[in-house]
């Protein structure tokens, strides 16, 4: 008979390992598009960038810095208000262009047709016009009331609070969900 348990301590894989980065030995600097990032003592990358370990929930604590040449991570940081003020606006700036999620504020329209689900919103960007292919697959409730609208193409859209919509918003919202 084959032995299928395995020994988890010959397992181990290195790479796997990180690092809390000390937000005092980090130096953040802007080129082009791309963050630099030194370790003051240590070593230096040419082409950096951030992103969060839970976007949603803590979107400023774990931030991961990686390095975009090899694509492994460099580090964690604990929480954006440990930097200096300086760094912590580049990096929030990168995390913005990253994570840009615009806000529902009205819910002008919503149809069903045919499986598909064709919204014309409001948001803190703008209007904007969004097709939806299987609700339970693309809404996502991160929290009471807070939900995550995804579109055929990928594009993210959240409802901070449902209660915060206006009546005829709300019933649109009913209406489809």
């Amino acid at each position: 008979m084959v032995d299928w348990t395995l020994d988890y301590n010959e397992q181990i894989d290195d790479r796997f390992d990180f690092e809390y980065l000390d937000p005092t030995k980090l130096h953040i600097n802007k080129r082009g598009d791309t963050l630099t990032l030194t370790l003051r003592g240590d070593r230096s990358y040419l082409k950096a960038y951030a992103v969060r370990a839970f976007p949603l929930t803590a979107p400023n604590s774990y931030i991961c810095l990686i390095d975009a040449i090899a694509g492994h991570e460099i580090g964690v940081l604990h929480n954006l208000g440990d930097l200096q003020p300086r760094d912590r606006h580049l990096v929030q700036d990168d995390l913005k262009r990253r994570y840009f999620i615009p806000k529902v504020i009205r819910i002008r329209k919503a149809n069903k047709e045919f499986g598909a689900v064709y919204w014309d919103v409001d948001t803190d960007r703008g209007r904007r016009e969004f097709t939806m292919r299987g609700i339970r697959d693309s809404i996502h409730e991160i929290q009471p009331g807070r939900y995550l609208l995804v579109d055929v193409d990928g594009n993210r859209f959240e409802i901070p609070q449902l209660t915060n919509l206006d009546a005829r918003s709300r019933a649109c919202w009913e209406k489809i969900v």
